[in-house]
């Protein structure tokens, strides 16, 4: 058993169950079109906020030879990221997104593969010029509005969309083969994760595919890369 095996032992969820390392919608395919525009190389500096086991920080110090720093506020989930696959190219800080530890403008990229995105904290600790912010944001969890009210976001701290690549269909489908297999399997999900973890659980499935099923947080998903941009001459991001 690998620590990714022992690690999903010990936290029944469908998160972890259903998304697995590349712990969002769109999985490793996502994260290798990120990181295929990321601008990422040797001698770069790239962060992985919210990690959870750094598949993201994993891959690209791996396949770019990047500085690449892993944070999240689970100890656990980088502990098991240092053991798996090129664990140890990265760095493994316990930290929060929204309050880094981290200098302003250090990392030329800088990550956030799951739903709880900091603009002026990710910000903060980008490069004023030529970073990249590569997101992956299956429902924001401040109700942002969608794709439009997301992006004009970035655009108050100087940034601008570069690429987008919608994900609300294979979002849905994830949710659909999810909540279908927990009731298709259900005596074996309320043994994983106990009677009334399970039916909160499934009430969550269920209430995701509802929204995206009515439209209602359809453009909240995405996996997007934004690129920094000055706001003035000399001055500003």
């Amino acid at each position: 058993m690998n620590a990714f095996d022992a690690l999903v032992e010990e936290y029944p969820a469908w998160w972890i169950d259903f998304l697995g390392e590349h712990n969002h919608v769109g999985g490793v395919e996502a994260t290798k079109w990120l990181l295929e525009r990321s601008g990422l190389a040797a001698g770069k500096r790239m962060l992985d906020a919210g990690a959870f086991v750094g598949a993201a920080a994993r891959m690209a110090a791996d396949r770019t030879g990047c500085a690449a720093i892993a944070t999240d506020l689970g100890s656990d989930f980088l502990l098991a990221g240092r053991e798996l696959a090129n664990g140890a190219s990265v760095n493994w800080v316990l930290a929060s997104t929204h309050r880094l530890p981290f200098a302003d403008a250090t990392f030329d990229s800088t990550w956030c593969m799951d739903s709880y995105i900091a603009p002026k904290e990710l910000s903060r600790v980008s490069k004023k010029w030529g970073a990249t912010i590569c997101l992956c944001g299956e429902l924001p969890v401040d109700n942002r509005g969608g794709l439009e009210s997301f992006v004009d976001e970035w655009a108050e701290y100087g940034w601008t969309l570069a690429a987008h690549k919608p994900l609300s269909l294979e979002a849905l489908q994830v949710w659909r083969n999810a909540e279908a297999a927990m009731v298709a399997k259900r005596t074996y999900y309320e043994e994983r994760y106990g009677k009334r973890a399970y039916l909160s659980q499934l009430d969550q499935m269920a209430s995701l595919v509802q929204s995206y099923e009515r439209g209602e947080a359809v453009k909240s998903s995405l996996s997007s890369l934004i690129r920094s941009r000055p706001t003035s001459v000399g001055g500003g991001r």
